[in-house]
């Protein structure tokens, strides 16, 4: 008999920030089982092709048994436990072997689903007699030991689960893999990574000796949930990647299920929440199909843990009570104890108190009966934030240094509790060893993060992080250090770029600006840089002779206001002649306050953040006596990611005489989804009008390849245009692209991808990117917009202009016609883009309105 056991069963949580691995060899501990006959995916394909799905059970006990058995592994446990059921019935009086194997074989299903209690209660069946040595009997106690340690019963778990090692080694038998993956499951309960590692990789090896292809693909799962506990989350998510490709291969579905799911979690950890949620509910719609109640309660929660990081309690909240209700029907004390938990810090937020406590209480309850210590830590380190919320919380700190001592390998739940052991000696007037330990957490933060390798990982983690900044930012403007909490934001900020552009140059010409009044006077500008937050916001406002810091209203008050604006530009809607509410509200909230220091005429560095990423500043309507206007006409604007790259702006521009262009556009449309643009050829011929014939290399039509940007050395050019259809991707911004011409011979290799871009070394002075979306659709905390403006930023390019939504075919032309005019004039590229806006603003068509001038943006790089 050969058993089929992955870590396919199970929860955890998360300290303040959830997240499960909070400390513990946690997780949520999923099992699977294999067959109790070794089923080849051969003969597994052959049995699906019946398509039968319902309970039979014919006088062949052998094919009924593949038959269900194809039900279980291909995911339709209901069905599946049904069916074994009714055959352990119908054999009992016929064939007590064959009863016995359709016994144990609803054992598996009913272990996967999470019935613990079912699992004894139809094994430890007194009526029915086991024999004492066999795969039966090797099958049973694993069975009979994962049930036991589910419910927190370790010593008799212990016990069967020794007595399965003793009958394997007996017998020789094929189900080894099965019993070191048993034993893995136990030590990854107990925390002990490296044993559990070994154990997995003894049974990936049996597996692979035995051909066994879907107990190969959970054991890789399995070794990427270890990756997980270990902290190594990119390299969690190449494994868990791997297993999920390895699964669908053989149609192995719970498997898959736990890939996804998994995945979401070591992506939430890099504080990607959105595409964390994206994994969670595709792995809790598997969960439900396939019946797996244990795993659907685990990723309804770890869905619930990624809206509360995006902010949307109420749906994070919906999510929870219902895993909750789940958990608590099939006594699941380690789920219940996770979901109790981040109830109570969401009701905590919200600042109901008494309820969090309950939660919290009720939580400390359940871990303890689960037997995961590391369960108990996190629900003890909620009741240390509860009690620094409630008078008289005298036991708060040493509840608070305890958790942190339970908490020395887990920098993710170390950073945290730093951060609130920051909180309570500020509040306790104690500023000392307040910065001590908020210094100590940003350092537990920096320390994790330089550990992830990959743009696409590095990017989304400084999520993590972003809240210890801005606490202790706060703690520093309390404390009148207003400049020091500016420096420490933007050492925060652009943090991928800056390493991005560290290729081929010396680090020291990326140190961090000693001062930012010196990178203003350089510029001869004024900076704004913005941190938004969720009680209040700020705004420094810096010169080169002084910073300045405001006050301005919290974040969703700002960004609801943001996106209300958006929306009346982005149907035409002419907002300056209507004075429209928003626009006006914006320029008096985010501006005005620091108008004195901004003289018409200013040169305006803008350093956004979070949902200001999406707005055009230009665009904002300042008060002129009764009337209105658009603040592009008093200044002149860029958008720039940080102070710190800021400082080496113009430090290499090409020479003045660099006047070579690289223009790619006007490809061979790749189907009805991107049709051909009827003013690209115009726009192509206005461009090369301000450029000598020998300084222009041109690529049309079917020579615009992806391929052919590479081969053609963008490094020569100090000017880059790209005239074609453009794509944004939010989930995966990397994944943006230049839609162009496809080869022949690859039809659907038509897009030039933002990951692609970032390999290409750039020196050029201006890449103009006339395309929709090129600034991207999605803001990374620290990074700002990700898309193919920042690809190229990250490239080298000293300054890209990218769209914001979608451009127009027939304005866009006028647009850049305009501009290259200004630069062939001598103008530096802020400048000329803002007079083709004026230009275009100040006609009496229908260009007046921003829709049609205000998606481009500058942006500066370094």
């Amino acid at each position: 008999m050969s058993l089929f056991l992955s870590a396919l069963d199970g929860s955890s949580g998360v300290g303040l920030h959830r997240g499960r691995a909070a400390g513990r060899g946690n997780g949520y501990h999923r099992w699977t089982y294999r067959s109790a006959i070794a089923v080849t995916v051969a003969s597994l394909m052959t049995i699906c092709s019946l398509g039968c799905r319902s309970a039979v059970v014919s006088e062949d006990p052998a094919a009924t048994f593949q038959h269900i058995r194809s039900d279980f592994l291909h995911g339709n446990l209901d069905v599946a436990q049904v069916e074994a059921d009714q055959a352990r019935i119908s054999f009992a009086s016929k064939d007590a072997g064959w009863s016995m194997r359709f016994r144990l074989l609803e054992g598996e299903v009913l272990t996967y689903q999470g019935r613990r209690t079912d699992v004894l209660k139809l094994l430890d069946d007194k009526t029915v007699s086991y024999p004492e040595a066999g795969d039966a009997a090797i099958e049973r106690d694993l069975l009979c030991g994962l049930a036991h340690a589910g419910l927190g019963q370790p010593q008799q778990s212990d016990k069967e689960l020794h007595q399965a090692r003793v009958l394997s080694d007996q017998s020789n038998s094929n189900l080894d893999g099965e019993v070191f993956r048993a034993e893995a499951k136990i030590q990854l309960n107990r925390n002990n990574l490296t044993s559990a590692s070994d154990l997995y990789e003894k049974s990936l090896r049996a597996a692979r000796t035995h051909s066994d292809a879907f107990l190969e693909a959970s054991d890789l799962l399995n070794l990427g949930f270890v990756a997980m506990q270990r902290e190594h989350y990119d390299q969690a998510v190449a494994l868990l990647q791997d297993a999920a490709n390895f699964a669908k291969s053989v149609q192995a579905r719970q498997v898959t299920e736990a890939a996804l799911g998994d995945t979401g979690d070591a992506l939430y950890h890099l504080g990607d929440y959105e595409k964390a949620l994206s994994n969670f509910q595709a792995a809790e719609k598997e969960a439900a199909e396939i019946g797996t109640t244990s795993a659907q309660v685990v990723w309804l929660w770890e869905a619930g843990s990624a809206y509360y990081k995006l902010g949307n309690l109420k749906e994070a909240k919906t999510c929870y009570e219902k895993a909750l209700k789940s958990a608590t029907a099939i006594n699941a004390a380690d789920q219940i104890a996770d979901i109790d938990t981040q109830l109570a810090l969401l009701l905590l937020q919200e600042g109901q108190f008494d309820s969090a406590k309950v939660r919290s209480d009720e939580a400390v309850r359940a871990a303890y009966l689960s037997g995961d210590e590391s369960v108990e830590i996190v629900a003890k380190f909620v009741q240390a934030l509860l009690a620094m919320h409630q008078t008289g919380g005298q036991d708060t700190e040493r509840m608070l240094v305890e958790a942190h001592d339970s908490a020395a390998g887990t920098p993710f739940m170390r950073w945290q509790i730093e951060d609130a052991l920051a909180k309570y000696y500020s509040g306790k007037q104690d500023t000392k060893q307040a910065e001590s330990w908020y210094r100590r957490s940003i350092q537990t933060f920096e320390d994790k993060r330089t550990e992830v390798s990959g743009m696409d990982l590095k990017l989304p983690f400084f999520a993590n992080g972003d809240e210890l900044y801005r606490d202790y930012a706060g703690f520093l403007i309390a404390s009148h250090r207003e400049e020091e909490a500016l420096k420490l934001l933007d050492k925060g900020r652009a943090q991928t770029l800056a390493e991005g552009l560290r290729t081929g140059k010396k680090a020291s010409t990326l140190r961090e600006a000693t001062s930012p009044e010196t990178v203003a006077g350089k510029l001869h500008a004024v900076i704004l840089f913005y941190s938004l937050g969720p009680d209040k916001s700020y705004l420094w406002a810096v010169t080169g002779g002084h910073t300045d810091l405001f006050v301005l209203p919290k974040r969703q008050e700002i960004e609801s206001r943001v996106q209300s604006y958006q929306r009346s530009i982005l149907k035409s809607s002419d907002v300056l002649r209507e004075a429209n509410a928003d626009g006006r509200y914006l320029y008096d909230a985010i501006v005005a306050p620091a108008a004195s220091l901004i003289p018409d005429g200013a040169r305006v560095f803008v350093i956004p953040d979070g949902g200001l990423n999406g707005l055009n500043f230009e665009t904002l309507l300042k008060p002129s006596g009764e009337q209105f206007h658009y603040w592009i006409e008093d200044v002149t604007l860029t958008n720039a990611n940080s102070i710190r790259l800021l400082s080496q702006l113009g430090s290499a521009l090409p020479s003045t005489d660099a006047k070579n262009l690289l223009l790619i556009g006007n490809p061979v449309s790749s189907g009805s989804e991107y049709e051909s643009l009827p003013n690209a050829p115009a726009e192509i011929d206005d461009i090369r009008k301000h450029f000598r014939a020998d300084h222009e290399t041109v690529l049309t039509q079917a020579d615009a390849m992806p391929s052919a940007y590479g081969t053609t050395r963008p490094d020569r050019f100090a000017y880059i245009h790209f005239v074609a259809h453009g794509t944004a991707s939010r989930l995966s911004p990397l994944d943006s692209a230049v839609v162009l011409s496809a080869p022949k011979a690859h039809p659907d290799d038509y897009k030039l991808y933002a990951r692609e871009i970032v390999h290409y070394p750039l020196h050029a002075r201006l890449v103009t990117i006339s395309s929709c979306y090129g600034s991207g659709l999605r803001a990374y905390a620290g990074e700002e917009l990700v898309g193919l403006s920042w690809a190229f930023l990250r490239a080298g390019a000293h300054n890209v202009i990218g769209a914001l939504w979608e451009v127009n075919d027939a304005s866009t032309p006028m647009l850049m016609d305009r501009l290259y005019g200004g630069l062939e004039g001598g103008r530096e590229p802020a400048e000329a883009l803002r007079a083709a806006k004026l230009e275009m603003m100040r006609s009496q068509g229908v260009t007046r309105k921003p829709m049609y001038w205000a998606a481009f943006q500058l942006y500066a790089g370094s």
